[in-house]
This record gives C-alpha cells, structure tokens and sequence, in this order.
C-alpha cells in the first residue's frame, strides 16, 4: 500500500528550488503551503490535506508535489521583490542612491521566470473543456 503524501515532501521540493540554503520562518512556509493547496484545489483539482496528521489523504503525483512547492517559491518570491522595493532609493538630479544594489531587476527576473514555469504546470494538469 501506498503511503500518503505528506507535508514534508512537499517543503523538500520548494527548498529544492534554492540553490543556497535559506532560511525561512517556518510558520510563513505554512502559510505559502495552505495557500499553495488552496490554489491547486481551486484551479487543478480537489486536494486534501489533514493538519493534524500533516499529509495528504493520498498519495500525490510527483508533478503535483512539484507544483505545491513551485506555487510557494512564487509566494516567497513575491516576498523577495516586496523587500527589495521597501528598500531605500533616493534618485535626484545630481545624486543617485539605490539601497538595493540593482537587485531589484534580479528579483523580478526570478518572479517572472517562476510565474511562467508555474503558469506552464497549471496549464498542463488542467482538465480541457472536452473532458
């Protein structure tokens, strides 16, 4: 018998998509998971997932494991650009200071970049209109 899915495996894959280790609080990376199973029960397909026992009530494909945590890099990503766009920039005629250090453009690269592989993921595990 198959075990079901659990929240680990699905934390696995997101820290998988960083190159570095990063260290994230790990209530926020609950929420970006909730909210990461809200959005794929909403637009993909119905999932459930017990709090208490921290799994799945199956055992999840590993294309759909992946997109839960792609959903959640984009969340942390998002996180990422909104600090980068809190941080100091002074521009004027004679002076300009940028508190960013040009990682703004980076930032946003990796947002875009990660909205369309997940974009992609989603389209692909839609059910069409003929089925």
């Amino acid at each position: 018998m198959e075990k079901n899915t659990t929240y680990t495996e699905v934390i696995n894959s997101f820290h998988s998509t960083f190159q570095d280790k990063v260290i994230i609080p790990e209530g926020l990376e609950k929420v970006w998971f909730l909210k990461a199973v809200g959005k794929y029960s909403f637009e993909i397909d119905s999932i459930n997932f017990d709090e208490e026992l921290n799994e799945f009530d199956s055992k999840l494909k590993r294309y759909t494991i992946d997109t839960l945590g792609l959903m959640m890099k984009k969340f942390y990503q998002e996180r990422e650009l909104s600090k980068v766009n809190k941080r100091i920039s002074i521009v004027s005629k004679d002076l300009s200071i940028d508190g960013s250090n040009g990682s703004k453009p980076a930032t946003l690269n990796e947002l875009e970049k990660v909205s369309e592989e997940l974009d992609e993921m989603i389209y692909k595990q839609t059910p069409s209109a003929y089925d």
